[in-house]
């Protein structure tokens, strides 16, 4: 009972701290302004795991490799607490390959986080200043769906196809996991 209260509170901790740090990372990617309110939340709350690792490990360009890093032993922290309370019993290469399957899960999560926010505020709100940022930050794997599949009576199911393809790809990832 305590184990799995601890591995909960352990899982939410680095799951929540990872997609901040995965939010950050993608933000740079994409060149999203550093006065848009998204963008200042995650840089503030990360910046002090972030600036550490990013006097070792250098970004690229528009690539935020110290987020990513930070993100990837955030996930390997949850895994390896996982691997203590069920006794060890799986090899050691386990943890990184798991980890590594754990960061690509909140990588898909996340995006199926800012589409279905995406789409709650092109119905509720779509004036928004968020609504703005969201549709930057779902674009890019949104459009693809767009393409193929075309609107029907202002009824866009692009997001409906990407929430079934990236379901499937996170079942295929919790094996993993």
């Amino acid at each position: 009972m305590i184990s799995g209260v601890f591995l909960f509170t352990i899982r939410l901790l680095c799951t929540v701290f990872g997609c901040l740090l995965l939010l950050r990372a993608y933000m740079r990617f994409l060149g999203t302004p550093s006065n848009d309110p998204l963008s200042q939340f995650s840089y503030q709350l990360t910046q002090w795991a972030v600036h550490p690792a990013s006097s070792f490990i250098p970004r690229y360009r528009n690539i935020d490799f110290p987020c990513i890093f930070v993100a990837y032993l955030s996930a390997l922290i949850y895994v390896f607490f996982l691997w203590l309370v069920t006794g060890g019993t799986i090899g050691f290469l386990y943890l990184f390959i798991s980890s590594f399957a754990l960061v690509i899960s909140w990588i898909v999560e996340m995006a199926m986080w800012v589409a279905l926010i995406y789409c709650i505020f092109s119905w509720v709100n779509p004036t928004s200043r968020y609504y703005r940022t969201l549709g930057y930050l779902s674009d890019p794997f949104l459009a693809p769906f767009r393409r193929i599949i075309p609107v029907w009576r202002n009824i866009d199911f692009s997001a409906i196809v990407f929430f079934l393809l990236a379901s499937f790809i996170n079942g295929f990832l919790s094996q993993f996991i």
